[in-house]
């Protein structure tokens, strides 16, 4: 456990001194599978409200339990509304981009449960990006996936899982993190709700908030907190803030450009100018700083990939010796003695700095996501035609001043750790210098597993494991170029043409996903 640097900030209170919410608990998820019967649990214990904004919601996305069984989502709220009379607003997207809110609406109707509320969201080009639920304001969370059935997956991350369609991410295995919020923070998150309830919708609805007629978490007098919540929002689309909010950015700078000894950053996207260039002032900064990076090599956006690397290249990071890159892979017995193997796709948004500031939730390492899609492009009439256009997204900021709030934080990296690298959870509570190193020499142990198995059929790997990155365009010569000299003998499962890769044809469902 490391003492907080001087200064370590979480940045601008996203709204106002009422808004630094305190939090009775914070719980992570790791992965759909812990996530979903959290969420389901909840749903079943709600008395009065159960409030949700979301990317996606089909209404067909099934929570697996451990029992082996599965339950609709969408069921469970049916049932809490009808059986106990609990109201359920769901804001969704209604937009040329992408409506989501349409199709549900036709599903409940022929569950006969139209009185629950759905309202769409209308701002082209911009997205409901924010995924929440939040139950009675006492209870909250920050969901990671959409609720789509392709983002279901558990720890072992199986290359290939009959429970997750190929429909969505070329059926990759699927690394997620959801955050559970007790207290305060819930009442908070369902005071964001309301605004956005009676602000966003793309129809002229009477507006009623669904708050709780009491609810003392939300109502608590604010007090000085290790926790804040951070959003995103466009211009022009919030009575109050018609200039939008960029809270998210200014507070990952800051977290980022104040770390001295390391940065652990796994994220969807790592696009956004303005962080890699946190992240170099932060390792130019401090010469003991460490980064690890945990990346998608093939991002479901084909844009993303090139402008990825691109800006990996231009500041230095690809190849600093400060800094490892690394991603998830998968492994497993296959067909004709020939082992599977997979690529994991990165959906978390987490950034860890110190063991003591953290944060994470729904906002990709993107333009999209913190202040302008312009930004990203390279070219001045994309720089112009999307300046200024961003998501609506919600994070949690966490700056540990004390033992409870910074045992959350190194929780949070050392749970992360244990999944990518294996071993048990105490080896990786600690943070002392060296750590790249040894991620460098955990990614090259299992190029070398991967080798092994690859000429004698023999099960070296099961589960997910980290590998080196690479810019390489196909995941067959991405294993080449780590070093996996039998590549052509796996039977990789996920191995797009060059159609997918160059043109990213299911963009539309999984643009900002």
């Amino acid at each position: 456990m490391l003492v907080e640097p001087a200064g370590l900030a979480l940045g601008e209170a996203p709204f106002d001194a009422a808004n630094a919410a305190v939090a009775d608990g914070v719980t992570w998820l790791i992965d759909n599978a812990a996530a979903y019967p959290a969420l389901l649990q909840e749903i079943g214990a709600a008395t009065h409200s159960i409030c949700i904004t979301q990317l996606a919601f089909d209404a067909d996305c099934a929570a697996y339990l451990p029992d082996g069984s599965s339950v609709r989502l969408l069921d469970a709220l049916v049932d809490a509304h009808r059986e106990r009379n609990v109201r359920v607003a769901i804001l969704l997207n209604e937009s040329l981009l992408l409506d989501t809110a349409t199709p549900l609406r036709r599903a409940l109707k022929e569950l006969r449960a139209s009185t629950i509320e759905v309202r769409g969201v209308n701002h082209f080009p911009q997205l409901l990006h924010a995924k929440l639920l939040i139950v009675d304001g006492r209870v909250a969370f920050l969901v990671g996936s959409p609720f789509v059935n392709g983002y279901w997956d558990d720890s072992d991350h199986l290359p290939t899982d009959g429970r997750r369609p190929r429909g969505e991410l070329g059926g990759r295995p699927l690394h997620d993190v959801t955050v559970r919020l007790d207290g305060q923070a819930a009442g908070e998150l369902l005071r964001l709700f309301d605004e956005w309830w009676s602000e966003l919708p793309a129809s002229d609805d009477a507006s009623t908030l669904v708050s709780p007629p009491t609810t003392d978490v939300a109502d608590v007098a604010a007090e000085p907190s290790a926790i804040r919540i951070a959003r995103t929002a466009p211009k022009n689309t919030l009575r109050h803030r018609p200039q939008g909010h960029t809270d998210i950015l200014r507070a990952m700078k800051r977290g980022i450009e104040r770390a001295e000894r390391l940065i652990y950053l796994e994220h969807q996207y790592l696009s956004s100018r303005k962080i890699i260039q946190s992240l170099s002032n932060a390792l130019e900064r401090s010469p003991e700083l460490e980064v690890i990076a945990v990346l998608n090599q093939n991002p479901d956006v084909t844009a993303y990939r090139v402008w990825q690397n691109d800006r990996l290249l231009e500041s230095g990071l690809l190849d600093h010796p400060r800094v490892g890159l690394f991603t998830l892979w998968s492994a497993s017995a296959g067909t004709d003695e020939r082992p599977a193997v997979n690529q994991v796709f990165v959906h978390s948004k987490v950034i860890v700095a110190d063991d003591v500031w953290a944060t994470a939730g729904s906002a990709n390492a993107d333009g999209v996501s913190l202040h302008s899609y312009g930004s990203d492009f390279a070219s001045r009439i994309g720089g112009r035609v999307f300046r200024n256009v961003r998501n609506f997204d919600v994070n949690i900021v966490i700056a540990a001043d004390d033992p409870c709030s910074a045992s959350w934080v190194n929780d949070l990296r050392a749970q992360l750790w244990r999944e990518h690298l294996g071993g048990s959870l105490e080896d990786t509570y600690d943070i002392a210098p060296g750590w790249v190193n040894r991620w460098r020499a955990r990614a090259q142990s299992n190029v070398e597993a991967l080798n092994v198995w690859a000429h004698t059929a023999e099960v070296a790997r099961h589960g997910s494991f980290v590998l080196p990155y690479s810019t390489s365009s196909r995941p067959s010569r991405q294993l080449e170029a780590m070093g996996v000299h039998g590549a052509r003998d796996l039977d990789l499962r996920y191995s797009p043409g060059w159609l997918e890769v160059h043109c990213s044809p299911n963009w539309i469902r999984n643009m900002f996903a």
